[in-house]
Parts: structure tokens; sequence; C-alpha cells
């Protein structure tokens, strides 16, 4: 599936630490090749306004260049346009990005935990019963992302 599948607004969270607050599909449409290249290698979930939670499977450019201009892009590293492939959460979705959400916690860089602990923030999560509910969450602890 691609992201058209995905209900917006929704979360992005990878266990790095990023977590963001997606109003619309263009939030993720174009990305470096850097960006590309980092989050191929680490878990990227997606969990959407229907409660609904998708794994990213890939991430790759729309566009297919030759040698030159992907050593300008490699240079520069401009924002390409993407493709997404997901695949849907069928198990438990809200688990797996309460889950999710706790490894980037721990994998934060006080973006989620500047003003509050990380344990509480991650109790309040855990608490948490649908996509709004972990937005309130993310909001009230003043989560700059969210």
């Amino acid at each position: 599936m691609d992201i058209e599948a995905v209900t917006f607004p929704a979360l992005i969270v990878a266990e790095d630490g990023w977590v963001d607050y997606l109003e619309n599909a263009a939030r993720v449409s174009a990305w470096t090749k850097a960006a590309i290249h980092k989050y191929n290698r680490c878990r990227v979930l997606l969990y959407d306004q229907s409660d609904r939670g998708w794994l990213v499977e890939s991430i790759v450019p729309r566009d297919r260049r030759n040698a030159l201009v992907r050593l300008l892009y490699a240079a520069f590293n401009p924002k390409l346009a993407v493709q997404m492939q997901l695949r849907p959460i069928t198990e438990n979705s809200i688990g797996a990005v309460q889950e999710m959400l706790s490894i980037a916690i721990d994998n934060d860089d006080d973006i989620l935990t500047q003003f509050t602990e990380g344990p509480l923030l991650k109790a309040a999560i855990q608490r948490a019963t649908s996509f709004q509910a972990i937005v309130q969450v993310l909001r009230a602890a003043r989560a700059r992302s969210i």
C-alpha cells in the first residue's frame, strides 16, 4: 500500500526519537537522500486519525536519475519526491504505536521530553486509547514537533 491509504492527520514515529504530527501527505512527500537512507534503516510507523497503524516498509525516490544528476543530488542533498510503501498493522495498532513511542522517548534528544520527564510521558501514552488521546498527551507535554 502507499501513503494514500492513510487517513490524515497522522503521527509519524521513528525508533530514533523522531515524532511528528502530519496534517497531510504532503508533509512526507519529499525527503533528502540522507533522510531516505536513514529512515529505510530504522523502524518507522504511521498512526492515523482512524486509529490505524502502518509500518513504513520502504521510502524510495519517485524518479530515477542518471549518474550525473545523482552526483549533484549527493553534493547538495535537496529534497526528492518519494513514494512510501506501507504495510497495515492489523493487530493492536495502538499497542504498536505506544511501544514505538516508548522507544522514541528513550532515544529522544529533548524534542519530546523537554518539559515532561520520560517515565511520566510514557505512562500517559500507555493510558491513551486512541489517536486523539495520544496527540492530546503529546501536546500537553508540549512536545515541540506536535
